[in-house]
């Protein structure tokens, strides 16, 4: 009985031996999937870095991508060359509006190893979701320096965006600082942006815009598309005395400029978020001009008041400090006119010279 134990045991150890010496190690092998950035409707760039190969040489490497988790080389991918250290990798033939999951890859010549993964949405087609738009009035387009398509509508005499701006870069192609935190959100003394409580998802981004300082909205590099301006405080004032004679199914200016959807609801007759006896949904956005509830960034750099409000930079400033805006609220009538500090996150839209 012992000799047959100890002839297992050295039956069982050499098989051992021989099977896990087909295979190389790749202990040690150590990717990382870079952060993905510029996601546009059909493209995206991200990357790797492998840190070390583990003794085992690297024949192939880059992103690979799918709209299934833990995505693999036999979907989408690129191929970035071989060994070690960063690369880039250029995503292409993206669908818009869609999410997917990316991660780096790594083979050698007889596996493949993958990095950590993100998730990605692209753009939609045309910037924000077609059904914020009136679907009885005709929109126009204008792109970005980033490549953002904008809706626009002609309301009297005036073409306006209408969609808040997104964009990231000076129209001579220099960025826009993207400020997070909040310490130095409220310190500033030059241009910034951000998305409403720093979200990154692209859809949403899209569909109410980013939030600027006045120091971008006055930064004589422009932040507004070739051939149209930031709206001054009496291009404003055009606007809504046009609309209070040209209210067509609305019963207020800010019914007329308010989308018909997102907003908080409200039981005071006239407001963006009236419900009764019309539902707001029939009442708003006459105009075509699809405000939505964006909220906004205080001076601290807080977020607050998304679902609810609405304020829109005009060009024109009060003092050194502050600065004229326009807002929308979900239970007024009325469009807001005030003054905030320059330091206030607002959306922006623009105007055609």
């Amino acid at each position: 009985m012992i000799k047959v134990i100890r002839i297992s045991f050295f039956f069982s150890t050499a098989l051992l031996f021989l099977l896990t010496s087909c295979i190389p190690s790749v202990i040690g092998l150590v990717i990382n999937t870079a952060e993905i950035s510029g996601v546009t409707q059909t493209t995206a760039t991200c990357g790797g870095n492998i840190v070390s190969d583990g003794g085992i040489s690297i024949i192939e490497r880059g992103v690979c991508w799918s709209t299934l988790p833990d995505p693999t080389i036999n979907m989408s991918k690129t191929s970035d060359g071989n060994g070690t250290g960063s690369f880039v990798s250029s995503m292409i033939s993206l669908n818009p509006a869609t999410t997917y999951y990316v991660r780096a890859y790594a083979t050698t010549a007889n596996e493949t190893i993958y990095g950590n993964s993100f998730i990605i949405t692209t753009l939609p087609e045309t910037g924000a979701p077609s059904n914020i738009l009136n679907p009885d009035l005709t929109y126009g387009t204008i792109k970005d320096i980033d490549g953002n398509v904008y809706h626009t509508i002609i309301i009297g005499t005036q073409t306006w965006m209408a969609e808040n701006l997104i964009v990231t870069k000076y129209r001579n192609g220099e960025s826009i600082p993207t400020v997070t935190e909040n310490t130095k959100w409220g310190k500033l003394s030059n241009g910034a942006q951000c998305a409403y409580s720093n979200n990154s998802e692209a859809n949403s981004i899209a569909k109410f815009g980013r939030l600027y300082n006045f120091y971008a909205v006055s930064d004589s590099r422009n932040i507004a598309p070739q051939g149209w301006h930031i709206a001054t405080e009496t291009e404003w004032t055009i606007l809504t005395d046009y609309l209070a004679v040209n209210l067509g199914t609305s019963t207020s200016v800010a019914q007329a400029l308010a989308a018909k959807s997102d907003w908080k609801e409200s039981v005071i007759s006239g407001a963006i978020g009236y419900l009764d006896p019309v539902t707001y949904s029939t009442l708003n956005n006459s105009s075509g001009f699809s405000a939505l509830p964006a909220g906004g960034r205080f001076i601290y750099g807080e977020f607050n008041n998304v679902s609810e409000y609405c304020s829109w930079w005009c060009s024109t400033q009060d003092n050194t400090s502050t600065a004229w805006f326009r807002s929308l609220n979900y239970y007024s009538s009325n469009i807001g006119k005030n003054v905030y500090d320059k330091h206030f996150g607002l959306s922006v839209r623009c105007v055609k010279d």
